[in-house]
């Protein structure tokens, strides 16, 4: 499989913008490698409590399926947009699984759920997922959707797929010294939000 350097991604986007619904597989399948590495990073950085409850394959292979459902009708005009697509389809994939699995540990640990496990055995929940954690990670995702747009998108270009500050200066034309900049006013916004919030720790 070629590569998914910025100039694929972008001729692919740009003949999917002219109506050609070939480009469409094309692009997905140049991505691919590119969506596996948000995921992997994404995973293992942000959702420990999983780990131990899913594999990244099952991450990757929904992220994948959701991804292919919003080409159908988005049409992100740059390669900046497709890999916030990207990023966003992979975030979703694990807050929705994050949620799932605190469900599971929920009915666990109710005393009336216990008792008719015939088996009598059952895991115990996983602490990484109790509710004040997942209440904190699910609204520091939502806290970066909040971000001044600037600011937003060296964020996601940065933090959700990876990409190096002298890529993304080069992928959006900005100076990396403004890049750098932004980055530093998304994470201390992000801190000082972060700051009124330990009691969602304990």
């Amino acid at each position: 499989m070629t590569g998914d350097t910025t100039g694929d991604l972008q001729g692919l986007i740009d003949r999917l913008l002219r109506g050609d619904d070939a480009a469409r597989a094309d692009l997905l399948a140049r991505a691919y490698q590119r969506l596996s590495r948000i995921a992997a990073t994404m995973f293992h950085r942000d959702f420990p409590g999983l780990r131990d409850r899913h594999d990244l394959e099952s991450v990757v292979d929904e992220s994948w399926a959701r991804l292919m459902r919003a080409l159908e009708t988005a049409r992100p005009p740059t390669v900046e947009d497709f890999l916030r697509l990207v990023a966003h389809k992979v975030r979703q994939v694990l807050l929705d699984m994050a949620s799932r699995q605190k469900r599971r540990d929920d009915r666990m640990r109710d005393p009336d759920v216990r008792n008719r496990n015939s088996t009598g055995i059952h895991e115990p929940a996983d602490e990484s997922l109790e509710p004040g954690r997942l209440a904190l990670l699910t609204e520091f995702h939502r806290q970066v959707e909040n971000l001044p747009a600037d600011e937003r998108l060296v964020f996601d270009l940065h933090y959700y797929t990876d990409l190096p500050q002298a890529e993304i200066a080069r992928l959006i034309g900005m100076h990396p010294r403004k890049v750098s900049y932004l980055w530093v006013a998304a994470t201390e916004r992000l801190a000082e939000w972060l700051e009124g919030l330990d009691d969602l720790l304990v």
